[in-house]
């Protein structure tokens, strides 16, 4: 395990699967801290149970130790890949256990600034992965950026970014600023809103400086529209208030409920939820 860059303003922890999502995640997380200043750290977790289909103790415990040796070499040569071709430093940790106990374990340590996740996918064999991002919206106070296995970014530098409401609240703006200071991309604000204080696909200008909102009616067909839009507009990442609710399921702005896995699954982007 590597250590930590003392220096770094933002600590990004990738959460690992070894799957093909979770390496693009932590490309995604290497472009990101170039541009904010940030620190990649890598949390691989496998439970024992993933392994063993052994019917007795020792043979068990045999295949825990030799599924260990494989899984740790290959999580190494990802990381020294990783470190190699971008010449950074990356901290990380594989350990055998209770997955979401490691990971609120691992968090409540070293309380990093941003858990960046993969994207999700509908499908059974996906389930299990969709719970670990559940449990840490659910759980874990924290800046949470999801990521889909073709959504690669060669930099932020230039990021053209959407935010969801109609300010950006405190708990965001430094990460939103330290972004923004690599572009002049106006910032695109997005929202469904009650039927009788909004038309869809009605734009007007924004009171902060370089930006423009874009506002929704609500209804069936709302995150449809907000999702195709998004896509008109360009938009690279988008990046939603922290106001879920008890589930870590769903989030509520000016009176309308919004739920996150339809909004994130709509999106072919990167998104990012912002931590109160």
């Amino acid at each position: 395990m590597t250590t930590k860059n003392s220096g770094s303003k933002y600590r990004l922890l990738v959460l690992m699967d070894l799957s093909k999502a979770s390496e693009i995640v932590l490309k995604n997380a290497v472009q990101l801290a170039k541009v904010i200043d940030g620190h990649v750290e890598v949390l691989y977790v496998k439970g024992p149970a993933d392994v063993v289909e052994c019917e007795n103790q020792y043979a068990a415990v045999r295949s825990i130790h030799e599924d260990y040796k494989g899984s740790k070499l290959r999580f190494r040569r990802i990381i020294r890949k990783t470190e190699k071709e971008n010449r950074i430093s990356v901290t990380y940790r594989m350990a055998y256990g209770s997955i979401r106990k490691a990971i609120k374990e691992y968090m409540s340590k070293n309380n990093p600034d941003i858990v960046l996740l993969g994207k999700t996918k509908s499908s059974l064999a996906d389930l299990f992965r969709q719970s670990v991002t559940k449990f840490v919206l659910k759980h874990c106070n924290v800046n949470v950026l999801i990521v889909g296995e073709d959504q690669k970014f060669h930099s932020y530098e230039d990021v053209s970014l959407g935010v969801y409401g109609e300010i950006i609240e405190q708990k965001g703006f430094e990460i939103i600023k330290d972004l923004k200071q690599q572009n002049n991309n106006p910032i695109r604000f997005f929202r469904i809103g009650k039927q009788k204080d909004s038309q869809e696909q009605f734009e007007i200008r924004h009171s902060e400086q370089n930006a423009v909102s874009y506002v929704f009616s609500e209804g069936a067909n709302a995150i449809d529209s907000l999702a195709a839009y998004i896509s008109r507009t360009n938009t690279q990442l988008f990046c939603i208030p922290r106001r879920l609710d008890n589930n870590g399921s769903s989030f509520r702005y000016n009176g309308v409920e919004i739920p996150v896995n339809q909004v994130i699954q709509r999106l072919d982007i990167p998104v990012l939820i912002v931590g109160s």
